[in-house]
């Protein structure tokens, strides 16, 4: 992550309530961490993007502000349920083009 990279995070994690300077050099040092992890596990390791994400959310390292998953909720491991809906609905309009 660049200088400049880092200053704007910096800048946006700030503006969230509850976040103190100590906080978001934590965060920074998170974030660091992680892309790091996830460029040797998509390099060496030959993960995919979404295989290094998975494996890096199960370790506990947390996403920067808008990498939000498709399928959780921001900062939760609750589903989001319009998704099984939609994934329900397409079952069963396939099921009944088989049948």
């Amino acid at each position: 992550m660049t200088e400049l990279q880092q200053e704007e995070l910096r800048k946006k994690l700030l503006t969230y309530p509850g976040v103190t300077e100590e906080n978001v050099e934590e965060y920074l040092i998170s974030y660091e961490i992680r892309e790091e992890q996830k460029q040797m596990l998509t390099g060496s390791r030959g993960m995919t993007n979404s295989q290094a994400e998975a494996f890096l959310d199960r370790q506990g390292h947390p996403r920067p502000p808008g990498w939000g998953s498709v399928f959780k909720y921001p900062q939760s491991s609750q589903l989001r349920w319009s998704w099984l809906i939609v994934l329900i609905v397409i079952a069963i309009v396939l099921g009944a083009t088989f049948f």
